[in-house]
Parts: C-alpha cells; structure tokens; sequence
C-alpha cells in the first residue's frame, strides 16, 4: 500500500517521518482501508489512513508517524497529559457541590477506569502507571497505601509528577529498565491504543510483573455501536496519535499471546464517545457553531447536567457490552510461568 503522499508532505510541517507496518497484533500484511481522516482533535496538519487487517480483523493506523518523530501530534496542551476535569472530581454545579451523594452518584456513573484497583493485601505493595500523565492516578494510589513509579513520554508532565514528589521517569517501559518479578500491580489507562508494538509491552510488563501480580488497562471499545454508527466522526479515532483499535476479541487475543490471561472486561459506563462523535459530526456541517465546540468540550470536563441526561443510556449500553471504553483485568499465565521456570 503506497504512502499517502498528503500524509507525507503535510507531516513534513511537523518534522514527522512516516513508516508502513504490518499488522501490529497478527505479522499479516493484509491491510484494507476503512477509512481516512484528519486530526479532528487538535487540527494538526495531515490526512491518516485506518485500516483493517484482512487476517486477524484488527485495526490499526498505516502508514503511521515513526516513534522518534510521533511527539509531534502531542503538544504539552494535549488533555490526557493532564489530571482530568471531569464532574465526578471537580462537580460544576453548587448542588453537586453541596450534595455528597449526587457528587458520589456522577463518579459512579462516569467511571472511567472501571473503578478496579487490587486490594491492597500486604504491605508495601509496588504500582507501576505507564503513560502516568501528571501523577494524578499515582497520587489516588499513593493514599490508599501503595508504593508508586510512573514512566511517561511527556517531558512536561514528567516535570509536573515529579514536583508532587512522585517516582516518575521519561521514557518509554522498555527504557525505564525496571527490574523482573518486581511490581504487584502496572496500570496503563488509555495507553495501549497509542503504541507502536503493544506486543512487546505487554511481553515487558509480564517479565517485571511479580507470578501473582495484576494488569489493569483501558483502551477504548473500537467495537460498540457508537464507532459503528459514527464511523470517521467517532472521537475516540483521535487520529494519528491511536495507532491500535482494539475490541474485545482483540484484546483477548494480544494478552494470550503474550503471557496473559483474562480475568475481566468491563464495558465503561460513560456517553463521552457519543458526545464527541455528536460535536465533530455537527462542526462538519457548522464549523463555527458554538454547539459543536460545546459538545466537543464536554469531554474534556463534562458538565454535570449532560452527565446527567446521559447516565441512563450510559448504564444501559454498558450492560449490553457496547460501553465506549474497556477496562481489562488480567493475571500472568500460569502455564507460562511454569514453562518458563522449566526452561532456566
């Protein structure tokens, strides 16, 4: 599949070099285009090609910025390298700050990392967050009794999370170094999607994984309705910074491959996917429309009253397995850990 040559030239504004890729789950190189699109998030410059693999049915960006040059599309303003706004945190009305229990019912119904952090059992316990942003999860954890390292790509936040005091190197996992058998639990809330070999990141975290430890991770739902139905407008796209979309099947497969098994899948309960995908479809026929801006917004800090509106729908589309984001629990493989101890 040729390079799109719009894709180049206008990547050469950034200084980003681009790179083809077989399928980043399966090796095949079977690539079918879905579909093309721009960076509807931040207006970056360049048109991104999705496609499918024609083997094992995952998607994925191709051709996709090299790893050296992606830092490009990810300006010190992008959102995720920041501790989120959302209603459930910071509630925006004088109600949901008055009322403890509407405060509690908007984190309930938000949910964005499926609320699912092991029980802390023994004392210390070691939590490893990849792609940590600003140390906000750490932080959470740090409270309830873990001891807490964070590896993230951002220079900024990486400044950020260490003026709060926190453990945090700049770099990639695979450069961090960290050493085997020695975390309890490694966090990586909507990272996944943003990696070029999601295969050897999972292969690193299984080898500095403690035999009982856990995986938690979020990647959005590439398989809910909502992608479905709003297909180039669906915001969780956020092309090209999402290299990988997964579903649950995929995912399922990535983890056995590379030493893991499935404890759970929960189907987030939030609209935000929907809301997004409402705002960039009506920006596409109203561009200056104050609406658009405003529904586009709101996934960044969601208002309590849309949060509201939608927190039935949400709930529902949860429980029918079409929820927007994944969160996935999963343990090291026992056999694999048997048949590595044989192997030494």
């Amino acid at each position: 599949m040729p390079t799109s040559e719009s894709t180049q030239s206008k990547g050469v504004e950034l200084g980003v070099d681009w790179e083809q890729t077989s399928c980043p789950l399966c090796g095949a190189d079977q690539p079918h285009l879905m579909l093309t699109g721009p960076d509807r998030l931040l207006g970056l410059p360049g048109t991104f090609r999705l496609v499918q693999c024609g083997d094992c049915g995952h998607a994925y960006l191709n051709p996709r910025p090299t790893q050296e040059t992606i830092g490009a599309y990810y300006p010190p303003e992008y959102a995720p390298y920041h501790a989120p706004d959302d209603a459930a945190a910071k509630p925006q009305t004088t109600a949901a700050k008055r009322v403890g229990p509407l405060r509690r019912c908007l984190r309930w119904f938000l949910d964005p990392q499926g609320e699912f952090i092991p029980p802390l059992t023994q004392s210390p316990r070691r939590a490893l967050e990849i792609g940590c942003a600003d140390g906000w999860f750490l932080e959470r954890l740090k409270t309830q009794g873990w001891e807490v390292s964070g590896v993230e790509f951002s220079p900024d936040a990486v400044a950020t999370a260490q003026q709060r005091g926190l453990d945090v190197q700049l770099g990639t996992l695979e450069s961090a170094n960290l050493p085997e058998n020695h975390f309890d639990a490694v966090f990586l809330w909507m990272v996944l999607e943003h990696l070029h070999d999601p295969q050897a990141t999972l292969r690193e975290i299984h080898r500095i994984l403690k035999p009982d430890g856990w995986l938690m991770f979020s990647v959005p739902n590439f398989g809910a309705w909502d992608r479905r139905f709003f297909g180039r407008f669906w915001y969780a796209l956020d092309l090209p910074r999402h290299l990988q979309h997964f579903t649950p099947r995929t995912v399922k497969r990535l983890l056995s491959e590379t030493g893991f098994e499935t404890d759970r899948i929960i189907y987030q309960r939030t609209a935000n996917n929907l809301v997004g995908s409402l705002g960039y479809w009506w920006r596409d026929r109203f561009p200056n429309s104050r609406l658009a801006a405003t529904l586009i917004r709101h996934c960044d800090a969601p208002r309590t009253g849309l949060v509201l509106l939608l927190a039935i729908p949400a709930k529902v589309w949860a429980w029918l397995r079409q929820g927007g984001g994944l969160t996935v629990v999963a343990r090291p493989k026992t056999d694999s850990l048997t048949s590595s101890d044989s192997a030494e």
